[in-house]
């Protein structure tokens, strides 16, 4: 798969390099707002991420060349043509930053080909546009926070991705859980247990299961906002554990979904599912 994505790059380079020598960006931003909606969600949503991109780095970053770039990539997307995730090969990507920015794509078009412009069309195209910005300012290499945030939101979002592939919240069972005490995002010695086990089965798997996504989740004592960061504490700190027993932490996202439903107080709501990020 990965050579057919390569091939696909280089027959693309020629249009990449077309796209960031012609116009500028604010005669293309002109042309991005006088373009209608293709009308196609997946499209359209993608066309909105690469604008916010271009007017960051034209009113913020003040570069042009990229604002340009990402102007371009909108306009197509926009006027419903197919836009691929940036080649890496048209970047210079620092050699040690390579491997894990290939591995990226190729997850990315991997949930393309399976049908993510349709079953998740704005969270592939978050996904895809955040992939963009992670190489773009990889490649600039110095504005690290935003590395950073770009490679964070990718991760995040293409396991959102994955899992709507795999069927949803509603249709997936989590492989097991951990389960939290009142108001606590400490775990216990019985949910660290469970963690070393999951961890053993995830490096034993990871040529079959390479990612996984760790829901937090509460009861609804207290305020929701509250519980919202409570959630996002005890996946974080599951993901920790996980770490220390060896599982990279790109192979994990999180996912602080809040309340559970049922309810007010129940101690089964008070959990993290990990989820083994596996569709077919």
């Amino acid at each position: 798969m990965i050579s057919r994505q390569l091939a696909t790059c280089v027959k693309l380079t020629s249009v990449i390099a077309l796209l960031l020598v012609s116009g500028c960006a604010e005669i293309n931003k002109r042309i991005l707002d006088d373009t209608l909606p293709s009308g196609v969600e997946f499209n359209d949503t993608l066309a909105k991420e690469y604008e916010v991109l271009g007017d960051t780095e034209q009113s913020i970053m003040y570069d042009e060349i990229s604002a340009n770039y990402y102007y371009k990539k909108a306009i197509l997307s926009k006027d419903g043509n197919i836009v691929l995730p940036t080649c890496l090969n048209y970047w210079d990507i620092p050699e040690d930053k390579l491997p894990e920015l290939e591995k990226a794509r190729a997850r990315l078009m991997r949930a393309l080909e399976y049908g993510a412009r349709v079953e998740a069309p704005k969270m592939i195209a978050y996904a895809q546009a955040h992939f963009d910005c992670w190489v773009e300012q990889q490649a600039e290499g110095w504005q690290t926070e935003d590395i950073a945030k770009c490679r964070s939101e990718f991760y995040t979002s293409i396991a959102e991705v994955e899992m709507m592939l795999m069927g949803g919240y509603v249709n997936v069972a989590p492989t097991n859980m951990i389960f939290f005490d009142l108001e606590s995002s400490r775990i216990s010695r019985e949910g660290k247990k469970t963690i070393e086990e999951i961890a053993k089965q995830a490096l034993a798997e990871q040529n079959r299961v390479e990612h996984i996504l760790l829901v937090g989740r509460t009861d609804k004592v207290g305020d929701a906002k509250h519980n919202k960061k409570l959630s996002s504490q005890r996946a974080m700190n599951v993901k920790k554990e996980l770490i220390r027993r060896g599982v990279a932490p790109q192979r994990i996202a999180i996912k602080a979904a809040g309340e559970a439903p049922g309810p007010n107080v129940d101690s089964h709501n008070r959990r993290v599912d990990i989820i083994f990020l596996e569709y077919k």
